[in-house]
């Protein structure tokens, strides 16, 4: 097992790694809508968050050698089920069918009074040539 800093993805406020590597796979934090530039929370739309997420995934699934399209299975928890519909079509954009498994959690809140988070599981593929 291995547990990843990412040192380009936002820095965490809490006690916990952006990753952790077991085999194949690897298990990503929630990321937050955190600008990576600045640590500084996004508290935008329901769109900006999502989309600020998703790039944030994207960064931690690049570093661990993996992407969108190796994602195994997510959970998308938001403060309000009103933005479903919102939020869904910006994580559905990041994606290529067959859509990975996924779980969508209303919450009655998140760490920073941000709107959305995305957790996910991901495979590793082998690098080409090994």
């Amino acid at each position: 097992m291995e547990k990843l800093f990412i040192d380009r993805a936002p820095q965490p406020i809490a006690p916990f790694s952006h990753a952790c590597r077991v085999g194949d796979l690897v298990f990503i934090t929630g990321q937050m809508p955190t600008v990576p530039e600045t640590n500084e929370m996004l508290l935008g739309t329901f769109t900006e968050q999502t989309h600020r997420v998703m790039q944030n995934l994207a960064i931690v699934l690049e570093e661990v050698g993996s992407s969108f399209e190796y994602v195994v299975q997510s959970r998308v928890f938001i403060t309000n089920m009103g933005h479903f519909d919102e939020v869904n079509q910006v994580y559905a954009s990041y994606f290529q069918k067959p859509l990975p498994t996924r779980t969508c959690i209303g919450v009655t809140g998140l760490a920073g009074g941000a709107d959305v988070e995305v957790d996910m599981i991901a495979w590793i593929p082998p690098k080409e040539g090994a």
